[in-house]
């Protein structure tokens, strides 16, 4: 059974810069500007359990990728 989640639209303005800088995140992050700003309230809130799995999954994956550079950079200079 699946339980459908009932979501509301909330309309706020920001600076050019924050902007920006959601959009940069967003994107490196490979989600919706949505999702980060959903995050970021979530774990304002102390919610963190109410931040989506899709941005839970790709804060990980960044992780991941940022300890395979190391560990490749690392080996590389071992050998």
């Amino acid at each position: 059974m699946v339980t459908m989640v009932t979501t509301h639209q909330v309309g706020v303005r920001v600076p050019d810069l924050l902007h920006e800088k959601l959009a940069e995140h967003a994107a490196a992050m490979n989600v919706s500007k949505s999702e980060v700003v959903l995050s970021a309230l979530a774990q304002y809130l102390d919610s963190a359990t109410d931040v989506p799995m899709a941005v839970r999954m790709a804060a990980v994956e960044k992780k991941v990728e940022h300890l395979q550079r190391l560990l490749e950079k690392q080996t590389g200079e071992d050998s």
